[in-house]
């Protein structure tokens, strides 16, 4: 079994849908294929633009969705032959006006809950995969099209569900036919309740990962429009290049910093099964990608990449009433959890007497809030300070598995920074010492980003170049 996923610019419009077939077709592969795909690109934000408007009770909802069947409508027309197009079309047509009839009952009842948006948001899968499977059948690739909702369990988190890893193999080992080409929607899922729940942003290349963890694939291979992951976002470092072969480890790290060619929660499944991962471009097909194992060949540089997460909020609780006092650290925790807040960053004093956390921005506030609400006693009595929230502040974090094994790189790293005059406004390094973050303000991330790259990467092909001439 191989599985491919393939993502919304490699299905955004007919061109693109070719292309995959382009692609399945050359592959010599003597069993059978699931092929995951997401929404068409910019139809999930059209739908999330839906609902809002509903909500708002603005009538212009209709026209977006006017806009999303033309767009499919379009597909149809130039992927399958005139006298074929009925049934996919009324099927479209079909969809659509389900997902009308939802926004229609959000704007007369003024209810919009997580529910009812998962369920908006799934149509863009539902929509793609049925224009995919029909485009297919007459590309000579044969194929059957399941709904990914009657194989996926999750819990009642609708829109960034949890999945029943146990019910769910289950699931796809009972159900899943035998055929030699499968086509799957990504994202998608349902509750144990029956109810349709999402997988969060980029969830479709969970649904991949599950799949091909169930079903002991040989291999799971992500298309995107990019050749795999790179040394450093290339939108930010023109001199980033693609890496051949990660960890497992090294890729979580990597996509967890704001790689985004890789949904972080994707690589999970695979560990346990020992599947590999490609990471492909779908319209650069020749190029290797990147591999990613359990055991990737050694490279010659420790650093495997430079990460960046922008818009990032500091919160730092201090006081020389914590020193010594037990508990501190949970109270603080326990609050931002209840707020169901992320925390991306923690780091703390070897005296004890501040705990500085990051998290996205848009709940700096929300955090703040409720730290000053549970430490309001302390704070009155002096034993904590008021606690201080910095905003646009940016993560930068170098990765790599070999950096254990090289001394030196957190000096060199604050050594570069330093002398161009970067502050560094906190710092947190794991055991494993496979990653060194440090958060610095968010106008200085991108000079911060392209100073290491250059330093770990171009500085080290230069002098390899030199040892060899």
């Amino acid at each position: 079994m191989l599985v491919l996923k393939f993502g919304g610019t490699s299905v955004a419009n007919a061109q693109a849908i070719l292309q995959i077939a382009a692609v399945l077709k050359e592959k010599t592969y003597p069993k059978n294929m699931m092929v995951v795909v997401s929404a068409m690109s910019g139809v999930t934000d059209m739908l999330v633009s839906c609902y809002q408007k509903a909500a708002q009770h603005d009538a212009s909802y209709h026209e977006v969705i006017q806009q999303l069947e033309t767009k499919h409508m379009e597909a149809i027309e130039q992927l399958i032959p005139h006298s074929y197009q009925i049934d996919v079309k009324g099927k479209v047509k079909l969809l659509l006006r389900e997902l009308e009839d939802i926004c229609q009952g959000v704007f007369l009842l003024d209810e919009l809950s997580d529910g009812i948006k998962a369920r908006i948001m799934s149509y863009g899968e539902l929509l793609s995969s049925s224009v995919v499977s029909v485009a297919f059948n007459h590309q000579d690739l044969p194929n059957t099209l399941i709904d990914s909702r009657d194989y996926i369990v999750t819990d009642n988190n609708y829109l960034n569900a949890k999945v029943d890893q146990k019910k769910t193999f289950a699931l796809i080992k009972e159900r899943m036919a035998d055929a030699a080409l499968t086509i799957a929607p990504g994202f998608i899922s349902r509750t144990e309740t029956g109810k349709t729940s999402v997988l969060g942003r980029g969830g479709s290349d969970y649904t991949a990962s599950i799949y091909a963890a169930a079903l002991n694939a040989e291999r799971l291979e992500i298309w995107s429009d990019v050749d795999g992951m790179y040394t450093a976002d290339p939108r930010k470092v023109k001199a980033a290049s693609s890496i051949k072969e990660l960890s497992y480890k090294e890729a979580m790290e990597l996509a967890y910093f704001g790689a985004k060619v890789l949904y972080p929660p994707t690589i999970a499944p695979l560990v346990a099964a020992q599947i590999p991962l490609v990471l492909k471009n779908t319209f650069n097909p020749s190029h290797k990608g990147t591999w990613i194992t359990a055991s990737p060949a050694a490279g010659q540089n420790s650093i495997k990449g430079v990460s960046c997460i922008d818009n990032i909020a500091l919160i730092t609780l201090s006081g020389s009433g914590m020193v010594g006092v037990p508990g501190i650290a949970m109270r603080m925790f326990k609050a931002v959890a209840t707020q169901n807040i992320n925390i991306y960053f923690i780091t703390q004093s070897s005296s004890e007497q501040s705990i500085t956390i990051a998290m996205a921005d848009q709940e700096g506030q929300l955090a703040l809030q409720a730290l000053t609400k549970e430490f309001s006693q302390d704070i009155e009595v002096h034993d904590v300070d008021p606690v201080s929230l910095e905003p646009h502040m940016s993560i930068v974090a170098i990765v790599g598995n070999g950096m254990i094994q090289q001394p030196g790189i957190a000096g060199t790293m604050f050594s570069i920074l330093g002398s161009h005059s970067i502050n560094i406004r906190a710092i947190a390094q794991g055991a494993t010492e496979r990653n060194i973050s440090i958060v610095v303000s968010g106008e200085d991330s991108v000079k911060a980003v392209n100073l290491l790259h250059d330093s770990f990467f171009l500085a080290k092909t230069e002098k390899q170049a030199e040892a060899l001439a």
